[in-house]
């Protein structure tokens, strides 16, 4: 669990686990610097939780990803489950989820959720787009795809495969390095496996001080983000995606023992190729004429740029983007949509 200043919600979460079916073997308490009652709270959990926890105090703030990265280094059991501060676990989360991966062999487990608002009133459903159970193989999901760190229990030898310090950047903030979940999603997802649950296992608040982006917003904007990313020439993707090339590479070349390594051959020439389509959708954003963009989409439709996910492509949603966004303008291109 990372925290800072989540006094407000603290409580409600901490009893949330305290009352799991299948309780944790330990909770890591990472505060980042907070300045309310969050430690006092915290502390006062521990000394009448039914597990051991553990509390650790930064000094200075590292931010959300950096704090849960920090936090994770210090978790000693098999398997690890990201915590927020401000959400209510429903009693059966980690035991469905530890059945799942048990059952299935999987190395991430993640699942949907219920949203609800400040005073915990139930406000909709978040089923992260997970239509149906199942169990994703390598490279079967969206390269540039999203789980939110909640809705994630995973195997925690996963975590240090590669060295979490050399992730790289983010892919949809402007600067910093790749978020926590982000980066077991990167992992599992090019050579593990995944088990995608609709099934909602957390009580996920929305408020006004949520460090995630809103989930709502007007026809257009939901429109754009169903599509996928747009390319920008200052969101270098291709050198994101070439730096795992880079990185996988160099895990399939290690002594590594672990069972996994053999699939990173593929995934990292995988990424190679995500980079090339992604410096191509750049040059679609960049160019001035629209006869110019048209004719490097289509080029890069030609290319099998625009394949499938499972084929090792963009997917059609990413085409239907860039002729929108890219080269007809249907309006400027935004990063995080």
């Amino acid at each position: 669990m990372a925290t800072c200043n989540g006094g407000r919600f603290l409580s409600e979460q901490l009893r949330s686990i305290a009352n799991q079916v299948c309780l944790p073997a330990e909770l890591i308490i990472s505060d980042d610097a907070s300045t309310d009652d969050t430690i006092e709270i915290a502390e006062e959990f521990l000394r009448s939780a039914p597990f051991p926890v553990k509390i650790i105090q930064n000094q200075q703030r590292l931010g959300y990803g950096n704090n849960f990265i920090g936090a994770t280094k210090q978790a000693t059991g098999c398997y690890i489950a990201y915590c927020d501060q401000d959400d209510i676990w429903l009693p059966d989360k980690l035991q469905s989820a530890l059945e799942a991966i048990e059952e299935s062999g999987a190395d991430l487990y993640v699942h949907g959720a219920i949203l609800v608002d400040a005073a915990g009133t139930a406000t909709g459903v978040f089923t992260q787009g997970i239509r149906k159970r199942s169990l994703q193989k390598p490279l079967s999901l969206p390269p540039w795809g999203v789980f939110y760190g909640f809705s994630m229990v995973f195997r925690r030898e996963i975590f240090y495969l590669i060295d979490a310090d050399d992730r790289g950047g983010h892919t949809f903030e402007w600067v910093g390095s790749l978020s926590h979940d982000l980066w077991i999603y990167f992992i599992a997802a090019s050579i593990g496996h995944v088990v995608v649950d609709p099934r909602p296992l957390v009580m996920y608040r929305r408020h006004d001080r949520n460090e995630t982006p809103s989930l709502h917003g007007n026809f257009l904007r939901k429109i754009s983000k169903y599509l996928g990313l747009a390319a920008h020439k200052n969101l270098r993707r291709d050198a994101i995606a070439l730096h795992r090339s880079k990185i996988l590479m160099n895990f399939f070349e290690s002594s590594n023992s672990s069972r996994l390594r053999i699939n990173a051959e593929k995934a990292s020439q995988y990424w190679k190729a995500i980079a090339h389509f992604e410096a191509k959708r750049i040059e679609i954003y960049t160019q001035n004429g629209a006869l110019t963009r048209l004719s490097l989409c289509l080029k890069l439709l030609w290319v099998g740029g625009y394949r499938s996910y499972q084929r090792g492509g963009l997917s059609w949603r990413l085409f239907v983007k860039d002729i929108l966004f890219g080269v007809a303008k249907f309006r400027r291109p935004v990063v995080s949509s």
